[in-house]
Order: structure tokens, then C-alpha cells, then sequence
């Protein structure tokens, strides 16, 4: 459900409605968006304004008479500003907040808010002062006639300038946020193939070994008998592992030397190795199984092809602020038409997903021949975040 919103709102190009909440009061529904940096634009606004109506008495200014005679004009002046813009604020920014939120009916929504807004903020002015005490028509009409027009047109380009500015930050919101979802999504989907792959058990491994103790039960018991225990304890070990996202180097250490074992039944003599993890760091994390496909890809493309065989060294090593998981073996080594399968690959995908840059798998080959690969990861262990 969630990736088809997502893409269904990439394909529009819009933002999906917000959710209104009912447990918000109405009015601070109406509201929403009038901050104290709002409220001290629209002042700085009316000062303006009222200031400017009073600037023929600048200059004329010979005393403190002059000072009194302009600040009062200047406060009248903010105070009808101040009574006219806030009744069209209260009929103007409900509208927005409230009314419909696209297309046409927004804009003719709008539209007959400011001029309604307009419209009642001259009223306002009106009953304000003293124009029906001794009711002078006709200088009523020509007053409305003059203003309403003015306040009409400043309202409806301060509004269009409002809705602009909330359409900008509308679709940069909206552009963050499918930002954000794309990453959650992509990491999803790659926390998916993780679990799936660490989920796998090689079938022709399986089946090569089952199939390498029937054929040693019949021509030396004693060997099919120890890679069947070999085959079990690997088992036991890796299940537990399949279900995890890391595990200890010493549980680690365990599954490597019963894959090893096994590898030895079938290849006798060619296969020889060394675990040597320091017990000092068999407490530490890593990613699961990650360490066994390294020894793995060793066996497969590096001893395999050679007829010699060879030997695997495993080691793990603290090195400034990084830990070093390393799998060296004296094969045919990288580049020599045995290839690296995609066992690898898998590696460098799952490090990418866990950790970003701050772990990397490098890749060499031995001076004396063979091969060596090393897992470098951040000693703090600490993938990113889902």
C-alpha cells in the first residue's frame, strides 16, 4: 500500500491531501500559518502604509506641534489600516485554510474572499467613525467608490503573493518528502534481498555433500561418518545465523571451521587452514555469514581450480578506528579465469546497504600467488538507519 501511494502521487506530480484533524479546534484550524513572523510582516506593512499617508508632514515639521500632528496622524492612520486589514484577514486566510485546496474552486474561493474581505474591512472603517452620525451619502458612496477598489487590488495581489509562497513550499515539502520515501523505499527493498539472500543455504552445496557422504560411507565409512557430523554441525550453526542480521566473530569462527571441516572430507589433502581470530574480539559483531562468503568464494575459485589446493587463513584485527575481517588463501588467485562469482558482489551490496562508505571490501592478489580479500568495517558497528 505504501509503495503504491508513492508512486501513485510520483505519476500526479501533486501531494496527497493532508489529513484534517479533528481533535484541533476549528479555530486554530482557520488559523494555521498566522506565526508572530506573519503578524510582524502585516504590522511592518500598516506602519508603512500609514506612515506614507502622513509624508507631506515630514518635511514640514518646524516644531514639537508639527512632531504631535504627525505621530497622531500616523497612529489614526495605523489604527483604520489595522481595523480594515484585520477584517479582511479573518475572511481571507479561513478561506485558504479551509476552503478548497486546488484547482479552480480554490481560486474562485479565494477571489470572492478578498472581495468580500475588501468589501467588509470598508464597513468596518465606516461604522468605526463618525460617517453615519450625520449620514452624508453621497461622500459615503464616493469613499467606497475610491477605497474599496485600492484595498481590492491589494488584497488580491498580497493573496496571490501568499499562495505562491504556499505553493513553493507545498511542492519543496512534498519534493523532501518523496525524497525521503525513495530512500526508505530503496532501503526496503534492499533489506529484502538481504534477508533473502542470507536466508539461502546453497542447494548444490547440500547436495554435494550429502551426495560426497554416501559415496564415502561406501568406500571409508570413517570419513563419511565425520563429514556427516561436519554436515550437521554446520547446520546447526548456520540456521541460527539465516535469522539474524549479525552475530558474534566467535559464532562466526564456529561456522567457518565446520565449512572448512566439510571442505576438507571432500578435498583431502589439498584443503589446509588457519582460523585465528584473536579471542579478544569474539564478543564484536559483524554482519552474519558475511565472513563465510569470503572463505567460501576462496575454496570455490581460489583452491578448487588449483590442483595443488592450497591453504585459507582467516583473521580479524583492529586497525585504528576500523575492524579488518580478512580470508587469504595461496590459489590460483583473482584474474586467472576461475572468476569471482557472485558471492562477492552480494558482499559489497549488503556492506553499501548496511553501512554506506563507512565500510568497503578490497580485493587483491598475493605476491607469492593466491588471493586475499578484507572486509573493512567501522570498529563502532553501527549500521544506518532504516
Amino acid at each position: 500500500m505504501r509503495l503504491a501511494a508513492i508512486l501513485d502521487a510520483r505519476e500526479t506530480g501533486l501531494a496527497p491531501d493532508r489529513p484534517v484533524n479533528a481533535r484541533v479546534p476549528l479555530r486554530r484550524r482557520a488559523f494555521a500559518g498566522v506565526t508572530p513572523r506573519v503578524i510582524a510582516i502585516i504590522v511592518a506593512l500598516m506602519l508603512i502604509r500609514s506612515v506614507s499617508s502622513s509624508v507631506d508632514l515630514i518635511f514640514g515639521l518646524r516644531g514639537f506641534d508639527d512632531a504631535a500632528l504627525f505621530a497622531a496622524r500616523t497612529l489614526v492612520g495605523l489604527l483604520v489600516v489595522s481595523i480594515m486589514a484585520a477584517t479582511m484577514l479573518v475572511v481571507i486566510i479561513p478561506t485558504s485554510n479551509l476552503g478548497p485546496q486546488r484547482g479552480p474552486a480554490r481560486a474562485a474561493a479565494l477571489g470572492l474572499a478578498v472581495v468580500a474581505g475588501s468589501g467588509l474591512g470598508i464597513l468596518a472603517r465606516l461604522c468605526s467613525g463618525d460617517w453615519f452620525v450625520s449620514p452624508n451619502w453621497n461622500h459615503i458612496r464616493d469613499f467606497v467608490a475610491y477605497v474599496w477598489p485600492r484595498y481590492l487590488l491589494i488584497g488580491g495581489l498580497l493573496t496571490v503573493a501568499a499562495e505562491l509562497y504556499r505553493r513553493e513550499r507545498a511542492h519543496t515539502a512534498f519534493a523532501q518528502q518523496a525524497e525521503l520515501d525513495s530512500v526508505e523505499l530503496e532501503r526496503e527493498l534492499a533489506a529484502a534481498q538481504l534477508q533473502a539472500l542470507q536466508a539461502q543455504v546453497e542447494p548444490h552445496f547440500l547436495f554435494n555433500t550429502l551426495a560426497n557422504v554416501r559415496r564415502l560411507y561406501d568406500e571409508d565409512p570413517g570419513a563419511g561418518r565425520r563429514m556427516l557430523e561436519m554436515l550437521m554441525r554446520y547446520i546447526e550453526v548456520a540456521l541460527p545465523e539465516m535469522r539474524r542480521g549479525e552475530a558474534t566473530l566467535a559464532r562466526e569462527s564456529e561456522l567457518i571451521e565446520a565449512y572448512l571441516h566439510i571442505q576438507r572430507v571432500r578435498m583431502g589433502r589439498r584443503l589446509a587452514f588457519v582460523v585465528a581470530i584473536p579471542h579478544a574480539l569474539h564478543a564484536v559483531t559483524v554482519p552474519s555469514m558475511m565472513l563465510l562468503t569470503l572463505v567460501e568464494n576462496a575454496v570455490k575459485h581460489g583452491l578448487n581450480p588449483s590442483t595443488s589446493g592450497g591453504l585459507i587463513r582467516v583473521t580479524a584485527r583492529r586497525e585504528d578506528d576500523s575492524l579488518v575481517l580478512t580470508v587469504a588463501d595461496t590459489g590460483i588467485g583473482f584474474g586467472s579465469g576461475a572468476g569471482t562469482g557472485t558471492g562477492l558482489a552480494n558482499v559489497s551490496a549488503r556492506l553499501a546497504s548496511q553501512f554506506g562508505d563507512r565500510a568497503r571490501l578490497v580485493l587483491e592478489n598475493n605476491a607469492l600467488g593466491g588471493a586475499t580479500a578484507s572486509i573493512v568495517l567501522p570498529s563502532a558497528q553501527t549500521p544506518l538507519p532504516a
